[in-house]
């Protein structure tokens, strides 16, 4: 009985992103990156410190495309805070689909 939430996130000039915060609650996670062509790394850590190192990397496609290739859904929902950053400089815009 999920009751699905969904955001429109900005990540800035390829910074990390706090995209979600820790909850443990959370059972479901989709993320689609089908605003903008450019690839974004999606990480995941504490709340308040963003990841270290890399992570999982999500092509784009370019606005208004459908394309499985530019959404990812999560086989087990991470618990922990979610970031994202965009693999170039300018403001990119991802929907994030989620059940906190």
């Amino acid at each position: 009985n999920a009751s699905l939430k969904t955001a429109h996130t900005t990540l800035t000039g390829g910074n990390w992103t706090l995209v979600l915060p820790t909850n443990v609650q959370r059972t479901y996670l989709c993320i689609q990156n089908n605003v903008d062509a450019h690839s974004i790394e999606i990480g995941f850590g504490m709340d308040t410190v963003p990841p270290s190192n890399g992570g999982l990397h999500l092509v784009g496609t370019p606005v208004g495309n459908q394309s499985m290739d530019s959404t990812f859904q999560f086989s087990v929902a991470p618990i922990n805070a979610v970031w994202c950053k965009s693999a170039d400089t300018h403001d990119h815009i991802i929907h994030v689909v989620y059940d906190d």
